[in-house]
């Protein structure tokens, strides 16, 4: 039971079938060579009993190698002999175990589309040539008498199409089935560390939120702290959101994710949220949309609670976020006509917020330029995609 138990388990279907076939196959040669013993044909008894031996062999030493194209090989080989062997002696219609035929199914199950193709047109000329060749030298072999080859041949026919309808239908769908179970394996060990990295992030995020404010005025300050610490943290979920939510486990369509983000941040101060100029849908990795995830809060944020009236309702930003020969650039312009700003604050600033944004494009080995166009600030970040 042991023995079966380990069998069964066996993650890999096609070995786990190429076991099992093996096995039921040296049964069933040991079970002819039973009959063809008792009917005094000694010479089946002692072929098929070699043939049950070999294939036990075949299936002890594959069990151990695991090559499963070499040892499905192998096997049908040793099924087209047994079928050779009893149409040469003339015992084709009494003493076949398995018809030629049933081969194709094997071919199309164990190899690849191409290799299956070969192998079924290599199978059936041969058989075509040894009929031809066996009927010239021996008209009289009861094999043409007893046997509808015909029927056969065109049964053959039927088989490659069936098992060309199998190939499409279920083993491209298993492989689909087998790069999702791939993927979803990769991101169940990947969501622990990069949990991990994101809550060590936030914890450093707290650490110099804390160094920032010593000196300062901290009962003042502690609510704008609390909201925008909260924002960090919501950006970073969103990531996570997204990826739970998506079909792909290892990219982000960036055009829902940073309409949800800059949405989410504008409800948070009852504002409208920006105006997304062009965002075209480019499916990044989770840690470089992570990146982007804490740029554009970092910006929008500040805009929402520094850049524009408490009660206006409009931001006055407007976001592009396009891709262009491997090349991402992200646009972040805020309309500073109302409450102008001096650009050397954001160029040498040293707040928390212009430190996270300038260490997120240093992570992504991007670039930063900052500009004062008319009456608009423009942020520009480029990395690669």
């Amino acid at each position: 039971m042991t023995f079966l138990h380990r069998i069964l388990r066996e993650p890999d279907h096609k070995k786990l079938m190429l076991m099992g076939l093996m096995g039921a196959t040296a049964v069933l040669f040991s079970l002819f060579a039973f009959i063809a013993f008792l009917m005094g044909h000694n010479d089946i008894f002692y072929l098929k009993m070699f043939l049950a031996m070999l294939l036990i062999v075949l299936l002890m030493v594959f069990r151990r190698s695991g090559n499963t194209p070499l040892y499905a090989l192998l096997f049908l080989l040793v099924v087209e002999f047994e079928s050779f062997s009893a149409m040469f002696g003339g015992h084709f219609y009494d003493f076949v175990t398995i018809f030629p035929f049933f081969a194709i199914f094997g071919f199309f199950y164990f190899f690849p589309l191409r290799t299956a193709l070969w192998f079924t047109l290599i199978h059936y000329l041969f058989w075509i040539a040894f009929a031809v060749v066996l009927f010239n030298e021996n008209a009289d072999n009861p094999v043409f008498h007893h046997v509808p080859l015909l029927n056969m041949l065109s049964t053959t026919f039927v088989v490659i199409a069936i098992a060309l309808l199998y190939y499409v239908s279920t083993e491209l769908t298993y492989q689909k089935l087998e790069k999702s179970d791939r993927q979803k394996a990769v991101l169940i060990k990947e969501i622990h560390h990069r949990i991990k990295n994101n809550l060590n992030r936030i914890s450093s995020i707290l650490g110099l939120q804390i160094v920032s404010l010593r000196g300062n005025e901290c009962e003042r300050n502690a609510v704008e702290i609390l909201e925008k610490n909260k924002l960090r943290i919501e950006a970073m979920a969103m990531v996570h959101d997204a990826i739970y939510r998506s079909d792909d486990l290892e990219h982000i369509d960036s055009k829902k994710y940073i309409a949800n983000l800059v949405a989410s941040i504008c409800r948070a101060f009852d504002k409208s949220p920006p105006y997304l100029e062009e965002v075209q849908p480019i499916f990044l990795p989770l840690e470089k949309m992570m990146r982007v995830g804490i740029i554009l809060n970092e910006l929008c944020a500040n805009t929402v609670k520094h850049g524009s009236d408490e009660h206006e309702e409009r931001t006055g930003v407007s976001i592009s976020f396009t891709a262009k020969e491997e090349k991402c650039t992200l646009r972040y312009t805020q309309d500073i006509s109302k409450h102008p700003v001096d650009i050397n604050t954001f160029s040498n600033g040293q707040g928390i917020g212009l430190s996270l944004v300038r260490l997120s494009v240093q992570e992504m080995d991007g670039k930063m330029d900052i500009v004062v166009h008319n009456d608009d600030l423009v942020f520009t970040v480029t990395f690669f995609c």
